[in-house]
């Protein structure tokens, strides 16, 4: 019955122990590999691992981030410079020039000033009042060549057109002779521009409106530019205003043949016409002397301030600018190209 007993009290005291252990384990008193316990008992000996096991990603973390890229990212190719395109050729315009004095000695000034910046001119033209008061041919130089011989140095080449000053005294052709020229209507080339200088003093003249026909009518190289230079013009809004017997005469044939510009002088002024049936009108008589400017239906740009006109021609485009002798830029447009 004692050894009963005594069986009994070993078991109990073996399931106890077991009990103790299990708990052990579960509040981690006791390693699963066998670690010491914080009560200093020896565990049981620690398994030495074959490989390190993989370390396990904490599960609040986020997807791995790729490494960055061992070169720096391409940058952004810089902005274009547009390269300035130099003119195939270059105008200075004046008209009513004839004044020799301070005031057309300014203007010239203002070429000057702009030809040192800007491409070099290839023609100076003059749109007629080339000599006040009364066309005096004696006065020539006093004029005309020695005021602008600063611009006319090295070979720009100048085409001149009669006014009606110029012809009081009789003396045009007077005038046009010692400039170079045999006759008062006739085509100059400068580069692809073919200006076609004309009389208006003579407008009436029937062998000058057919020569100008025939002239507009012929067969030109491809990219050739027709610029019409005269004195009285067929639309302005100026003091004179416009010359109706040109507009009669010679307006059809620039409508007709595709002219794209007309220059004229006359009004003391500056003014710029909106196209008229494909054709601009300006007017360029303010180099010198002045007058009130006016306004009409077909006038774009209208102002009374002395000026020079500065006409950049291109393959595709010509661009007019009209320049005071401040050299500030009064009015710009585009003439597209032919």
């Amino acid at each position: 019955m004692r050894q009963r007993r005594a069986l009994v009290a070993t078991a109990v005291v073996l399931v106890l122990a077991a009990v103790a252990v299990v708990w052990a384990l579960a509040v981690g008193l006791i390693g699963p590999g066998g670690r010491e316990p914080d009560d200093g008992t020896p565990g049981a000996p620690e398994a030495t691992p074959t490989a390190a096991p993989p370390t396990a990603v904490p599960p609040t973390a986020g997807p791995l981030t790729p490494a960055p890229p061992t070169t720096a990212p391409p940058t952004a190719a810089p902005p274009a410079v547009t390269v300035p395109v130099t003119p195939e050729a270059r105008l200075a315009v004046a008209g009513d020039t004839g004044t020799g004095d301070k005031k057309i000695r300014a203007t010239v000034d203002a070429m000057l000033a702009e030809a040192s910046v800007q491409a070099p001119y290839d023609a100076l033209v003059l749109l007629g009042d080339l000599i006040y008061d009364d066309g005096n041919a004696s006065k020539v130089d006093d004029r005309i060549t020695e005021p602008f011989a600063p611009v006319l140095d090295g070979g720009v080449e100048l085409v001149p057109v009669l006014g009606n000053h110029d012809v009081r005294r009789g003396e045009g052709d007077e005038i046009l002779a010692k400039l170079g020229r045999d006759r008062s209507w006739y085509v100059e080339e400068v580069g692809p521009v073919r200006v076609v200088a004309l009389d208006s003093n003579r407008v009436d003249e029937e062998r000058q409106t057919r020569w100008l026909e025939e002239t507009l009518a012929a067969d030109v190289a491809p990219g050739t530019w027709t610029v019409v230079a005269l004195h009285h013009p067929p639309y302005s809004a100026g003091d004179h205003g416009s010359d109706l017997e040109v507009r009669r005469a010679w307006v059809p044939l620039f409508e007709r043949f595709d002219v794209p510009l007309v220059l004229a002088g006359h009004d003391h002024d500056y003014q710029r016409s909106r196209p008229i049936d494909g054709v601009t009108y300006v007017v360029s008589g303010g180099a010198a002397k002045l007058r009130p400017a006016g306004w009409e239906d077909f006038t774009e740009v209208s102002t009374s301030t002395r000026h020079y006109l500065d006409l950049a021609v291109y393959d595709d485009r010509m661009v007019g600018r009209a320049v005071d002798q401040s050299g500030d830029v009064i009015d710009e447009f585009t003439v597209p190209g032919p």
